[in-house]
């Protein structure tokens, strides 16, 4: 009996040990998964502002490529730190450079168009004068055809930049116009046209208005000059400021009123120095 519980006993303290051993593996690995999670979490390098100042400088002379291929040299140089300040300067520049790809690949589309819509009136003429020579006359069908094609290219460009570049867009419907009516474009132009009008407006009221502030400053200069002095009593060269003053603004009260104390002034000292004098 006694043997039966003793083996009893230990095969529940074989049990327990056993749990007790996988318990502490369990927790073993719990904790190193931990530690690993804790050591992927990386800090974000530091951005090198000397980095993305040169990449500016290098988008600012067109040269997108060069910017880009630093950016990325500095990205991978940051031990797979994350840095969110390259990634978004590398969006921004790509996406300028994309825009400019574009821009740049319809002014030639412009000028190819307009060089080969010039040769037009030449083909036909050629077809024309010698029309047993049938080069000329499926040239002359051959380049109809490919301003054809050109002509919705345009038209497609000027709806892609009417929003971004109105000047863009103006020169892409103008030679599609050219090409043949069509009332969205002519509808698209009208607008251009409108919005262009309305920025010339909107520039030249905000010139004027420079314009103004800077004649206000010049005016409140002139008239602080001359204020300044009249009070240390050198009255000639107050004169000569408000005369300064009422030669850009003749209306001026206060430079008028300045004047006439001036004036009085100078008067009263002449007379006594004439009086002075007469003894």
């Amino acid at each position: 009996m006694v043997d039966a519980y003793h083996g009893l006993y230990l095969k529940k303290t074989g049990s327990m040990k056993l749990l007790q051993r996988l318990f502490t593996a369990a927790l073993l690995l719990l904790l190193l998964n931990g530690c690993q999670l804790i050591e992927t979490k990386k800090d974000p390098e530091p951005v090198n502002e000397n980095v993305l100042n040169k990449s500016r400088l290098l988008v600012a002379k067109g040269r997108y490529g060069e910017a880009i291929r630093l950016l990325d040299h500095a990205r991978t140089r940051t031990d797979n730190k994350p840095n969110h300040t390259y990634d978004d300067e590398l969006r921004n520049i790509r996406s300028q450079q994309k825009t400019l790809e574009e821009e740049l690949t319809d002014q030639l589309l412009i000028s190819n168009t307009s060089a080969l819509k010039n040769q037009l009136p030449i083909l036909t003429k050629l077809s024309q004068a010698s029309p047993e020579t049938p080069h000329y006359y499926q040239l002359l069908q051959e380049t109809n055809k490919q301003l054809e094609s050109m002509q919705q290219a345009l038209s497609e460009c000027a709806w892609r930049h009417f929003k971004r570049n109105n000047a863009l867009a103006k020169d892409c419907l103008t030679i599609a116009l050219s090409l043949r009516q069509d009332e969205a474009d002519q509808n698209l132009m009208e607008h251009l046209l409108k919005e262009q009008k309305q920025h010339k407006k909107a520039v030249a009221t905000q010139e004027k208005a420079v314009r103004e502030q800077k004649w206000k400053q010049r005016i409140d200069k002139h008239l602080a000059e001359a204020r300044q002095l009249t009070e240390s009593g050198q009255l000639k060269d107050a004169r000569k400021a408000l005369k300064l003053v009422l030669k850009e603004s003749p209306s001026n009260e206060a430079a008028k009123k300045m004047l006439s104390e001036v004036n009085g002034r100078l008067d009263k000292y002449i007379e006594n120095l004439l009086l002075a004098t007469s003894y």
